[in-house]
């Protein structure tokens, strides 16, 4: 009888704590599937009304909406805190006690955070602008809180800490329209020095992208050759075909009239 008794107040005490946390692990659950799904909605509209207006960039819009998302997920949490009955004024407490030992344990992480607001605020480079620094390169895909996201030159996704984008060099080659390239030719030691600057000149001024010739002069000298280099300024979307361009053209030019043997003939 006494068995008996004992496991009728065991299921009754199982029953009742189903009941109790049961039905508020489900409330739980539901209310984090809601919260997900409300940061989703709350970051595409704060993107979309931040595109609405064209004097908010695109990098600062994205910003804010993943500042929204994150925000949201917060509210969500504490949420689900308060259906366990866990009081959230004592959760303050505890998390800025927290706070301290988790900010000096991820000194790091909050680096980024902080380089990442002051990358928005103060935009050195946009998305969609190339950027290179510590030996990557890449257009800039996404700024979000703590990393930027670049695609390489190989098509491959980057991710960078934004603190090494802050504290660090960081060149953005696409700011300017304009760009400069350098041209280089080897010839021949007894080609003569005048002529063959010349003939280099009136090849490069032919081409009407080029927009100015910088300087044209001799790089280097070997015993067997010399090293003629030219700097040119070009639009920066052209700079790749007058580079391909023009050392083909040079190359088939001198290879056709070699210079030797028309000072030769001149002579």
């Amino acid at each position: 009888m006494d068995l008996e008794a004992q496991w009728t107040s065991a299921a009754s005490t199982a029953i009742a704590l189903v009941t109790t946390y049961g039905l508020r692990v489900v409330g739980a659950v539901i209310i984090l599937i809601a919260g997900w799904i409300t940061s989703r909605i709350v970051y595409g509209a704060v993107v979309r009304l931040c595109q609405k207006s064209s004097r908010i960039d695109r990098t600062v819009a994205l910003f804010l909406g993943n500042g929204a998302r994150y925000t949201a997920l917060v509210f969500t949490f504490v949420a689900v805190l308060t259906t366990f009955g866990i009081a959230t004024t004592s959760f303050v407490a505890v998390l800025g006690a927290l706070g301290i030992a988790i900010g000096l344990a991820l000194q790091g992480t909050l680096s980024n955070l902080a380089a990442g607001i002051m990358l928005v605020l103060f935009r050195p480079f946009h998305i969609g602008d190339r950027i290179e620094t510590a030996n990557v390169g890449g257009n800039v895909c996404e700024i979000n809180l703590f990393f930027t996201e670049i695609d390489g030159d190989d098509n491959a996704r980057i991710i960078i800490p934004n603190g090494k984008l802050w504290g660090e060099i960081v060149r953005v080659p696409t700011r300017n329209d304009t760009t400069r390239i350098e041209l280089t030719f080897q010839r021949p030691a007894n080609d003569d020095i005048g002529a063959a600057i010349g003939r280099l000149k009136e090849l490069i001024q032919r081409d009407k992208r080029v927009l100015r010739v910088a300087d044209i002069g001799v790089e280097s000298v070997a015993n067997d050759n010399y090293t003629l280099a030219a700097h040119l300024w070009v639009s920066r979307r052209d700079a790749t075909a007058v580079r391909f361009d023009l050392n083909r053209t040079v190359k088939e030019e001198f290879e056709r009239r070699p210079l030797a043997a028309v000072e030769r003939r001149a002579g």
